[in-house]
This record gives structure tokens, sequence and C-alpha cells, in this order.
């Protein structure tokens, strides 16, 4: 996928696109709407990497005495019903998922708390640290300069 280069940097993460409409709309239209299957994974990945990070969060609260209630909860439980929602898409027989970028930005941005913040943010970082990869690794299969910006703008 060719990024274009006239798109603004983001100012913290030097490998990713800054998420902005200005930069959205820089974009062609089949940059605007696709999603390479590298980049459904990723966005699989992140969120199972997610929730099992506010797992073992929520399973600290468990075991500590000085908690009384649990820190992350309800967080846990969007993650996981938004996973479940991308879940949803798979086609068992040829191995693909079929969510839009619409779906993934809903999975990362439909959250009512200030969770929704923390969570693009990671996703942005994440973004970037891929695109570093990437850049070193000539690894073409998915845009993740772009991902962020594509994925948050689209919800």
């Amino acid at each position: 996928m060719q990024t274009i280069t006239q798109l603004t940097q983001h100012s913290y993460f030097t490998n990713c696109a800054e998420v902005s409409d200005e930069n959205f709309n820089l974009l062609t239209q089949q940059q605007q709407t696709q999603l390479t299957q590298a980049e459904r994974a990723f966005v699989i990945t992140f969120l199972a990497d997610t929730l099992a990070s506010l797992t073992a969060i929520n399973a600290e609260c468990v075991t500590d005495e000085n908690e009384d209630y649990f820190v992350r909860l309800a967080d846990a439980l969007e993650v996981m019903q938004n996973l479940q929602m991308l879940y949803d898409t798979a086609d068992e027989d040829t191995a693909v998922f079929s969510f839009t970028l619409a779906d993934a930005g809903a999975a990362l941005c439909s959250y009512d708390t200030e969770y929704r913040e923390c969570i693009a943010e990671q996703f942005e970082d994440e973004c970037d640290n891929n695109a570093k990869l990437a850049k070193q690794t000539f690894n073409t299969s998915a845009d993740y300069s772009t991902l962020a910006l594509r994925v948050l703008c689209s919800y």
C-alpha cells in the first residue's frame, strides 16, 4: 500500500501519520477503505493482547488484599465484546476476516469511558512500532504508517 508523502506526521509517534480529518482526507478513496488481512490480523492481535493485559490487572486485584474492587473489569468486558464482534466476521473455511475499517474503528473507539482515549493511543503506539519494523524489514503486507489514521477516522 502506498503512503502519501504530504501527510502530517504525528508529533510523538514518528513513524505514523497524525490522526486527523485533514490527513484522512489526503488519502485516496482506495486507501480510505482498504484493510488488508495482515492489518486485520494486527487489529485482532492488538485487541487480544489488550484483553490479556486487562485480565492480568483484574487478576491482581483478586490477590491484592489492598484492593476492594476490580480496576479494569468494565474495560476488559468491553474489549472482549469488541474482539468477539470482529471474530464473528471470520470465515473458518478460508481463514479470512471480513470486518471493515469502520468495524475496527468501533472495536477501538466505542468505549464510553476515558478508556477510549487510552486504547486509541496504545493502538497508535503499536502501529508506530510496527511501521518502524516494517521499514527495517521491507514488509509491505500492511501500511502501519496510516493504519491508526484509517481505523480511528473510520469510526
